[in-house]
């Protein structure tokens, strides 16, 4: 080896010795054969000369500088120490001053830019107390250090994984000892590790289950896995559910079982609602009194409730599933059609509501059924199958059918009544014209006192017939609308109208009549039913207005649903609701005493007359305060 006294002598490691039959020099050669191939480098350096005594051809290889690097400067192997290790040193150096030997380990920056360990051991020479000079061997240690580092990252990542998993890890041998687990199982029983070491695994469930437990971890060392419900019990006393695995795994000459826990209580909680919310939902189709069902695409029934499996014959609703139509008491004809109105429906994802069709219970009777089959579809939108309700209206459809025929009866018989009293009003007319006609030239001729009185009375009785006569044929007149056009009317032309036909009447009473048509200011009606319905009530209004009072009526307009109405208001005399409420709209009916003209058809008029317009008649009245009269007719838009 060079050294800084010497440099003649090479690069030749200097070693002295006594042994009497070893030369120098050869001795010399093969101790530097020898560290100049193996991978460590042997040093010497003169403290107080702060300079290298001795180097060996393993430091350049270590370092990647040459040996004339090094003497050039004594300071280069503390030069390329990486910055962070040079505290290890700086420790390192405390311990040589006081005589100690010192093995260190820290990182330098090679040549070539790369990170080397190396293990350093330093011996320090003192003479005279005086620490002098420092030998030592430098061994570049990165493979060891890699794998210990290695090993450490793996250990780390172990204990990052099991400690971030969402349950509790154990491992345990045939023994019941514990030779691994998670934090997770402390942080969640409240033990602590060196409890846990002397805990058996059957220690920390509740006592009920450790039979079940039990029987399980023998089966895992029997039958390589098993798997288990129980509840888990905590230092503190809390039973927690728990789903725990296990399998048989060995490691070295070792068996154990190794297996995770997860905490089910939502899980139990979700499964306990589910159960709640399925037996919930259970009773209320099974309380619905329309049939429900639901099958999978291939039209396979998955379910239904009791009033469908009954219907079909079935005694529970667990019989439904797997069946098809095919297989229910129906018409061979009629399942193909429901399969058909199945596939169809699906195919479409759209759903028919309220169909009616047949369908054949299991004693062979044929119902009429309302049918609504919806797709079933998934978070995809994807249809999955179909969901079928419908309800039996049989006895709807015999009730429709007995109330057409009834209905067809009653037209008929209006028909006939209708024609009936054509046939009085008419034929009667023609006698009642002639009787009262001979009766005017026999009152001319005889001069009889009491057959003058008998051809009055005669007369009399005469013209009330012809009157009634006349008021049937207004009445009968009033159903037959049919050939009569409907037409926009103005409401304050037909007042104006009604006013000029009542003028001596509004003159003598002194009556004020005023009308609002803001909201509505025409309409689509009968012009001849709507002008007398207005010039009856506001002609009653004026009959029967109070004596101690000016008459007041008010005419207004409105809208209320598909109808418009009509209200005359008055401040007259009142009628007895509570008196005569079920006899206002008969004929000849009256209400007030005194000489009131008038012969008690108007209202039956006004209510007939609107009931034929498709509109109808309400009434406010109080006694002595007034009456209100509204009358609703359709749009007709």
């Amino acid at each position: 080896m060079q050294s800084a006294d010497n440099a003649d002598s090479g690069n030749q490691l200097r070693v002295e010795t006594n042994n009497p039959n070893l030369k120098g020099e050869s001795f010399n050669w093969e101790m530097t054969e020898v560290l100049n191939n193996i991978n460590i480098g042997f040093f010497s350096r003169d403290i107080i000369a702060d300079k290298y005594i001795n180097l060996s051809e393993g430091c350049p290889k270590i370092y990647g500088y040459t040996l004339d690097d090094f003497f050039a400067n004594s300071k280069l192997w503390y030069d390329v120490i990486y910055p962070a290790d040079k505290v290890v040193v700086e420790k390192e150096d405390a311990f040589l001053l006081n005589g100690q030997k010192c093995v260190s380990e820290y990182r330098i920056v090679h040549k070539d830019g790369s990170l080397r360990w190396l293990e350093v051991k330093a011996i320090p020479v003192i003479q005279d107390g005086v620490y002098v000079r420092v030998d030592g061997i430098v061994s570049d240690i990165t493979d060891r250090k890699t794998a210990e580092l290695e090993v450490i990252r793996a250990k780390e990542l172990t204990e990052i994984i099991m400690n971030s998993l969402p349950g509790i890890f154990y491992l345990y041998n045939e023994q019941g000892e514990f030779i691994y687990w998670n934090q997770n199982l402390e942080i969640v029983t409240g033990y602590s590790t060196e409890e846990i070491f002397s805990l058996h695994p059957l220690d920390l469930f509740v006592q009920e289950d450790k039979e079940l437990l039990a029987g399980n971890i023998v089966r895992v060392f029997e039958k390589g896995t098993s798997e288990v419900e129980a509840r888990l019990l905590t230092k503190d006393g809390q039973e927690i559910p728990y789903y725990c695995n296990g399998r048989k795994v060995k490691i070295g000459d070792t068996v154990c079982l190794v297996g995770m826990g997860l905490d089910i209580t939502e899980r139990k909680k979700a499964a306990e609602s589910l159960q709640k919310n399925e037996e919930m939902l259970s009773h209320i189709l099974n309380s619905i009194p329309q049939s429900i069902f639901w099958k999978d695409k291939n039209s396979v029934f998955l379910g239904g409730n009791t009033v469908f499996a009954h219907g079909v014959g079935l005694k529970d609703v667990e019989s439904i599933v797997g069946k098809t139509d095919f297989d229910l008491p129906c018409d061979l004809q009629e399942a193909h059609k429901y399969q058909k109105d199945d596939q169809e429906i699906m195919a479409s994802g759209q759903p028919r509501i309220h169909y009616i069709e047949t369908q054949q219970h299991a004693d062979g009777e044929v119902f009429w059924i309302d049918t609504t089959k919806i797709p079933l579809k998934d978070s995809n939108n994807n249809v999955y199958g179909v969901l079928g309700i419908y309800d039996d209206i049989t006895e709807r459809k015999v009730e429709e059918e007995r109330q057409k025929k009834v209905t067809a009866d009653l037209i008929q018989k209006n028909i006939g009544l209708r024609q009936f009293s054509y046939i009085v009003s008419h034929n009667l007319r023609s006698p009642i014209s002639k009787i009262l006609g001979l009766a005017s030239l026999f009152e001319k001729e005889d001069t009889n006192p009491i057959n003058q009185e008998l051809i009055e009375y005669l007369v009399n009785e005469v013209s009330n017939l012809d009157t009634v006569v006349k008021d049937l044929n207004t009445i009968v007149s009033c159903h037959d609308s049919g050939n009569q056009q409907i037409e926009q009317i103005s409401l304050i032309d037909k007042m104006q109208l009604i006013q000029q036909a009542l003028g001596d009447e509004i003159m003598q009473t002194g009556a004020q009549i005023t009308w609002d048509f803001s909201q509505v200011e025409k309409l689509r009606s009968l012009r001849a039913y709507f002008y007398s319905i207005m010039f009856n009530l506001i002609s009653n209004a004026i009959k029967y207005k109070h004596p101690d009072r000016p008459l007041k009526i008010h005419v207004e307009s409105g809208l209320e649903a598909d109808y418009i109405y009509i209200s005359v208001k008055d401040n007259g005399l009142g009628i007895d609701l509570a008196r005569y409420g079920t006899k206002i709209f008969g004929l000849y009916n009256r209400f007030h005493t005194g000489n009131i003209p008038g012969k008690g058809i108007g209202l039956n008029l006004v209510k007939t007359q609107a009931e034929t317009l498709g509109g109808r008649v309400e009434l406010e009245s109080t006694v002595d305060e007034g009456t209100t009269f509204r009358v609703y007719l359709p749009k007709n838009e």
